[in-house]
Order: structure tokens, then C-alpha cells, then sequence
């Protein structure tokens, strides 16, 4: 008998099919219950694989077994014996029967609930999109508000309208549960003729707040639109018709409606508008961008905006605190004394606590100063205070990360860091803190992104990139970029001196390195101490721990303020196993029992 008569006589095709056929129904029904019940796939897959691995016991029984009128028994092989008619008759029809169930299930899936599903996951994906428009990685309430646009014929109105808009920017980022990009990042993107979904991939927002002023006479209209960004779909729109006397009432219905649209449930009453000379914010806006960028000669340019918004409003707390810059530039420049700069900004800050006593730029000025007194645990209470107060001005928040830096909350230090730059992306100096505090926290490549971020923005940064690449081992590429890079200043030189050093000794190029630390000790330069922290890095570096320590010693005895404040840096990482560094600790005041014993974990937004 053959093979195929044999397999016929015992039924096995028709098991084989009937099993077939079924298992195609159940998973057919599986794949579309069990979503519903929300049973994982995982489900599914084990009911698939379960099925396939029955097949096989399938298929042996019924080439053993035989359904007889008297039950199921085991064949004995007789060749003779006349095949299970009853049995595969049975077997057709349970095949029949599935197949009509089958069939049937499948009309039914196909022209009545497959259009309802696609119907759902259209829905789904339509809100899964939403979703991402307002929340994903922007937050959903997340906003920017660019520049309005000047709709009068006179062009000098546009100050009016930066006015309108920046004020407008102030209010809103007063609101604590709302996180506002600052003026300096959304009003840079002026001019790009951008769109919307643009700006919020620009500056990682979920909504764009956009208007337009039209001025004639002493009459005023102002119309602002609320955007979903991602979407590109107004939220919210209004227009506002009043007397130039009603402007800052324009303001705070602005940004009350704002609050409103975006559901938020204030924890307070809504912040109110201050009259404000809009040249006045201009000017100070100006100057602000300046202290990010640090042009050549910004003390001197940021001098001539805020003397001039001075001039226009005296008591404008924004343009004061600024000065601080100017009188810190000055010092540096040489063209004032330490003491005489610290006498002009303590006295700047005495007259903005005079106007406003409960400004938090105060807070955050005296934490730096006191933190530079080594007065840490004031420091921290200080800082923690600003913050608390206002979440809104990135350089403050700067100065905060700065610090934790400092007292080695690292951890802390980048929080603080990467909150600065989502309330202003362009936040230069922000950036450049934050890459330093991946470098402090030892995420190299991390920090290398940002440091080379921070240099194509501002064409500076090229000391600490070098120093980030030293840190990862890559010091041929150090010495190529100190050869690709020219025009360097006096201070620049002799950093790519000190660069060059260490890249040449970790080469084994053990002479080299010692020409150019010569080299370095030979040239003069003003700031003596400077001078000689390079050559204490160096020599942490290059394994000289006694010169590393007697130089940290010196220099600290001198209350060298950048010294102090980079005690956590990964340039002495050498040095750590040295007994001498303990000691080092303890002269400084940076032992780890007092560190530890600062609180300093601020409580920002989500």
C-alpha cells in the first residue's frame, strides 16, 4: 500500500486540514478579542505557538489512532481493513463547518468591524499627534511669544510693539505652572520669516503666542493669536481696541486670556503689567544679548545701551542689574579696580532693593558674592531664595548651577543647567555651564556636543573644548585644532600652551612637552596667578604632584576666586589619591562633611 493510500485510510489529511483550518480560526478571533480586553501580545504569540506545536501531536494520533463506532482505538495496521467511512465523514463536515465559521467571521470582520477599527486608530493616532503637539518633549504648557508685528505706517512704532510683546513675555513668565521661553531666544528668530511649527521645533515649545499692533493716534489695536505649535491650529484669538493710555491693561487681558485657553489653574492672583518705556526694554533686551555673546568690547557697548535706558527711566530694576556686567567687564578689562567694581554693583544693588525689595536678582548677586567670601552655607540659603522666587531669568538660574558646581552637588549642578536652557535656548552661557557640568559629572561626549554647540554660536569656548578633548584621550586631535586655529589673544595663547603641554606628554613626546612648558613659564602676562594655575594643571597632568600642590597651596592662600570655584574639576582627578588633597580640602573650607551638610536641592517645574 502506498504512502498517500495510507494516510488517506487513516485519515491523516483530513486531521491535518480540520487542525489547520481551525487553528486559523482561533487565531483569527484571538488577534481581535484580546486587544479589547487589553491582553497583551504576548498573549497572542503564546496561543499561535501553542497551536503549531499541537499540529505535530495531532497528526501522529491520527495516524494511530482510528474513530470506530465502538470509540476511538488503536489502528493495528491491517492493510485490509476497509477505511473509517464514518470517521471521514465526520471529519468533512467539521471541515465544512469551520470553514462556513471561518468564512462567515471573515465577511463580518471585513465589512464591519475592520471599518470601526480603522475608524478607532485613526482617531487614536489623530490624538496620539495632538498629544505630541502640546506635550511630548515641550511640555504641554510650554509657550513662546515672538515679536508682534508693527501694522502702522510709522516704522519707529515697532518699539511699541516689542514693548507690547516683551511685557506681555514678563507676565506670562511670572506664572510658575507655565514655562515661557525667554525674550532673547523667541525675539532672535526675527527675520526668518519662520513657521510656526518651525519656531516651536527652534525653541521646544508646545504653543506660539503671535500678534500685530496697529497705532493711530491715541488709539491702539492690538490682536494676539494663540497657537497649538505642532499642529499649527489657533487656539485662541482676540483683538484689543483702546486708548495708548489703556496699553498695559491690553497686557495683562493678554496674558489672562493666555492663562486661561491653556486651562491653567493659578496657585495665585495673575501678575500685573508695570509701566515700562518700551526703548527702555529694548535697550535693556540689547544689552542682555550682548552679556550672552561677549563681542569684543562688551562692557563698553552694553555701557552706552543701559546708560541710555538710564537716561529714559532711572529706576528701571532690569537695566541696574544689568550695570553689574559693566562695572564686572570693567575690572576684568583692568579699567577699574576689584574693589571699586564691587563697590559700584554693592551699590547698584542697594538702590534695586530700594525700588523693589522683593527682587530675587538680589538673592542671586549676594549668593555669588558670598559664595566667592567662602561663605557657603549663606551662599546656598541665598540661591535657594532666588529660586524660589523667580524661575524666569536664565542667568540667574546660570549662577545657581554655577554654584552647585562649586559645592560638588553635581547632579544638582546639571539640573539647574539644562532648566536654563529650556527657558531660553539660546541662553549662550547657559550652555557653556551646562558642558562644563557634564564634564565636572565625566559625560565627555556629552559635554564635547555642547561645548561645540556653545563655540559655533558665540566663536568662543575653544579652552574648554580642548580641555574636553584632552579628558577623552584625543590628543592628536588637540593639537590639530590649536594648529587649524589662529589669531588667538594673549590669554588664548597661553591656554593653547598649556593644551599643547598635556596632549604632547600624553603622547610620550615627553620633551616636546617640557619646550612648551618652558615656553609657558618664559612669556609674560598680566594676571600672574592666571598663569600659574596653568602651569599647576600641567603639572597635576604630567604627574608632578609636589609642584601641583605646592602651586594649589600658594594660590589659595591668595583667595584666588577662579581656583576656588573649580575644586571639583576633572583636571585634578590625578591628585585625588594624594594625602595632600585632604589637606588641600580642609585649607579651602570644601571638606566633604561641610559640603555634605548644605542643603542645596532646589525644586524646580516639571
Amino acid at each position: 500500500m502506498s504512502l498517500l493510500k495510507e494516510l488517506k485510510r487513516r485519515n491523516v489529511l483530513r486531521v491535518a486540514t480540520a487542525y489547520a483550518v481551525t487553528a486559523w480560526l482561533i487565531i483569527q478571533v484571538v488577534e481581535t478579542t484580546f486587544p479589547v480586553f487589553e491582553i497583551s501580545d504576548g498573549a497572542i504569540r503564546t496561543v499561535i505557538i501553542v497551536l503549531a506545536i499541537g499540529f505535530v501531536p495531532a497528526i501522529v494520533g491520527a495516524w494511530i489512532f482510528q474513530i470506530t463506532p465502538d470509540g476511538i482505538k488503536l489502528d493495528r495496521n491491517t492493510v485490509d481493513a476497509p477505511p473509517a467511512e464514518r470517521a471521514a465523514r465526520l471529519l468533512d463536515r467539521s471541515i465544512i463547518v469551520v470553514l462556513v465559521i471561518g468564512i462567515a467571521y471573515f465577511a463580518f470582520d471585513k465589512f464591519v468591524l475592520a471599518p470601526e477599527r480603522v475608524s478607532q486608530a485613526e482617531a487614536a493616532a489623530a490624538s496620539v499627534a495632538r498629544a505630541a503637539a502640546v506635550s511630548g518633549f515641550y511640555g504641554d504648557r510650554s509657550i513662546a511669544v515672538v515679536p508682534f508685528d508693527n501694522l502702522s505706517a510709522d516704522p519707529e512704532q515697532q518699539y511699541l510693539a516689542d514693548g507690547i510683546a516683551e511685557e506681555v513675555l514678563n507676565l506670562l513668565a511670572r506664572v510658575r505652572q507655565l514655562r515661557v521661553i525667554s525674550r532673547s531666544s523667541a525675539f532672535a528668530l526675527r527675520g526668518e520669516n519662520l513657521e510656526v511649527p518651525e519656531i516651536a521645533e527652534r525653541l521646544n515649545v508646545a504653543h506660539v503666542l503671535e500678534g500685530s499692533i496697529r497705532r493711530a493716534g491715541n488709539r491702539i489695536r492690538v490682536t494676539a493669536q494663540l497657537i497649538e505649535a505642532r499642529s499649527d491650529t489657533h487656539l485662541w484669538s482676540q483683538t484689543y481696541e483702546r486708548e495708548l493710555t489703556d496699553i498695559f491693561q491690553i497686557q495683562d487681558d493678554i496674558a489672562s486670556d493666555v492663562v486661561a485657553n491653556l486651562k491653567i489653574e493659578l496657585l495665585s492672583a495673575m501678575p500685573r503689567a508695570h509701566q515700562v518705556d518700551p526703548e527702555v526694554l529694548s535697550l535693556t533686551a540689547q544689552a542682555r544679548q550682548l552679556a550672552q555673546t561677549r563681542p569684543d568690547g562688551v562692557g563698553e557697548k552694553m555701557d552706552t545701551l543701559l546708560s541710555r535706558a538710564l537716561e529714559i527711566d532711572p529706576d528701571h530694576v532690569p537695566a541696574l542689574d544689568l550695570m553689574g556686567y559693566v562695572y564686572w567687564y570693567q575690572m576684568e578689562s583692568s579699567s577699574i579696580t576689584w574693589e571699586e567694581a564691587q563697590r559700584r554693583i554693592d551699590a547698584n544693588y542697594d538702590r534695586i532693593l530700594e525700588l523693589d525689595p522683593g527682587y530675587a536678582g538680589a538673592d542671586y548677586y549676594y549668593a555669588f558674592m558670598r559664595s566667592g567670601e567662602r561663605k557657603l552655607e549663606e551662599a546656598a540659603a541665598l540661591y535657594l531664595r532666588g529660586l524660589e522666587k523667580d524661575l524666569t531669568d536664565p542667568d540667574n538660574v546660570r549662577l545657581a548651577g554655577y554654584f552647585a558646581m562649586h559645592i560638588g552637588k553635581i547632579d544638582v549642578a546639571v539640573q539647574l543647567l539644562k532648566f536654563a536652557l529650556a527657558i531660553d535656548p539660546l541662553c549662550h552661557q547657559c550652555r557653556r555651564r551646562y558642558a562644563q557640568a557634564l564634564m565636572y559629572k565625566g559625560d565627555y561626549p556629552a559635554a564635547q556636543r555642547e561645548i561645540e554647540h556653545f563655540a559655533a554660536a558665540t566663536d568662543s569656548g575653544v579652552s574648554e573644548y580642548l580641555t574636553i578633548l584632552l579628558l577623552q584621550g584625543k590628543s592628536e586631535e588637540t593639537l590639530a585644532v590649536i594648529q587649524s586655529t589662529s589669531a588667538v589673544d594673549d590669554h588664548a595663547y597661553l591656554e593653547f600652551l598649556g593644551a599643547r603641554a598635556r596632549a604632547l606628554f600624553s603622547l610620550a613626546r615627553v620633551d616636546e612637552a617640557d619646550a612648551v612648558v618652558a615656553e609657558l613659564r618664559r612669556t609674560d602676562h598680566h594676571d600672574a596667578r592666571w598663569q600659574t594655575l596653568l602651569l599647576t594643571e600641567i603639572a597635576a597632568w604630567m604627574g608632578d604632584s609636589d609642584l601641583a600642590f605646592e602651586n594649589l597651596f600658594a594660590l589659595a592662600a591668595t583667595d584666588f576666586q577662579f581656583l576656588n570655584r573649580m575644586t571639583f574639576s576633572p583636571v585634578w582627578n590625578n591628585l585625588h589619591d594624594d594625602p595632600r588633597w585632604a589637606e588641600y580640602l580642609a585649607f579651602t573650607g570644601m571638606t566633604t562633611e561641610r559640603l555634605d551638610a548644605i542643603e542645596f536641592n532646589p525644586d524646580l517645574p516639571e
